[in-house]
């Protein structure tokens, strides 16, 4: 999940070049030169009444470029149902173009994309680190499934023992929590099995136990059913609350900042149609048709993957939720020590648009 040591060469190349923020990924605009974006409580509304919920749509940007690193079609879903449900042309939008990388960060923070979907604690990280006008918006997913899918013939911790098991990159959120999973079930990670560092998604780490590679790995939802097809079983499973994938801006919130609350209203009125579990069908075959992969074994885990708290039909989190996730990230190295996530998670746009969508306000003023 998370990619701390790549964002600190990211970032760091992206402060070398001509000293400036312009030298990363193609920018379309010159360097920002003035102070970054003052995100801090002095500068937050005091009050709901404060809140402006009118977009103005002559002052949206008409076509827009994001960044998403995971080409599963959940993370796709909210800009594919806010365009063919009319949403963003509602606020002001003609177009948005879904660029799939592996790492958004350059690009956004270069300036040839608008808004980045990725990982919450990667991008508070990195707008510590580059001190530019990056900041996290919204909460996209807000809920983890930590699940230990193992190969057939291993029934119990025991059978575990000797294996060869990854939970991804080494230092990586999956990596870290895939140990304490262990150690929560009566195992030492450090001498019970063999835990070994694999690239990639989650999507990699299920293909390997697939494989033999492994003979276990931390997999998602989605996997459980085609595991059990293939004569695997999930071994350890725990799901709590964690806002760890949301959406990002930097240049953007400065050159156009009603164009975040427009983007955000617009793919919040989708998110509410897609966690009504009555349009499952139509949301489907919408992705089905953009060619989107979504096996039966998918489309099974629509509830739980699509339900209000998971794909967190608000954008919304708890305070309490982020700094427990951040001071983990902290404590796993993902996150430089000391970071307020305060400081670098500006949630006026986030406001505004579920003001202009009737929602209450989520983080509510009173809790920040």
């Amino acid at each position: 999940m998370n990619r701390f040591p790549k964002l600190l060469a990211t970032v760091s190349a992206c402060l070398v070049v001509v000293g400036s923020l312009a030298g990363c990924g193609g920018s379309s605009g010159s360097a920002t030169t003035a102070a970054p974006l003052d995100a801090s409580k002095a500068n937050l509304p005091k009050t709901a009444g404060d809140i402006n919920g009118t977009i103005d749509t002559s002052k949206v940007k008409k076509d827009l470029v994001v960044g998403v690193d995971n080409p599963y079609y959940l993370f796709h879903e909210d800009i594919e149902v806010a365009s063919a449900n009319g949403y963003f042309k509602e606020f002001g939008i003609n177009s948005v173009d879904i660029k799939t990388v592996d790492d958004p960060l350059p690009p956004l923070i270069g300036g040839s994309l608008d808004l980045m979907l990725y990982d919450t604690d990667t991008a508070i990280a990195a707008a510590r680190k580059s001190n530019s006008d990056l900041r996290f918006l919204s909460v996209y997913l807000g809920g983890e499934a930590n699940i230990l899918g193992v190969a057939p013939g291993i029934n119990t911790a025991e059978d575990l023992k000797g294996k060869t098991i990854t939970g991804g990159q080494f230092g990586s959120r999956n990596d870290a929590i895939l140990r304490e999973l262990l150690q929560a079930n009566g195992m030492d990670p450090a001498k019970d099995v063999k835990i070994v560092s694999t690239g990639g998604q989650s999507e990699t780490r299920f293909q390997a136990l697939l494989a033999g590679t492994v003979q276990g790995a931390s997999i998602q939802l989605r996997h459980e059913l085609l595991l059990q097809q293939a004569g695997g079983k999930v071994l350890f499973k725990q799901t709590r609350d964690v806002p760890q994938v949301g959406w990002s801006a930097d240049r953007l919130l400065r050159d156009s900042p009603e164009t975040a609350a427009a983007f955000l209203a617009a793919t919040l009125k989708a998110r509410q149609f897609i966690t009504n579990q009555a349009n499952k069908a139509t949301v489907l075959a919408l992705m089905r048709g953009k060619k989107y992969n979504i096996p039966p074994a998918y489309e099974d885990v629509y509830p739980q993957e699509n339900s209000t708290t998971y794909h967190v039909a608000d954008g919304g989190f708890k305070p309490a939720d982020m700094d427990k996730f951040i001071a983990d990230q902290i404590g796993f190295k993902n996150v430089p020590p000391g970071t307020d996530w305060h400081q670098y998670t500006y949630l006026v746009p986030l406001w505004r648009a579920q003001k202009a969508l009737g929602l209450p306000l989520n983080p509510a003023l009173q809790g920040l």
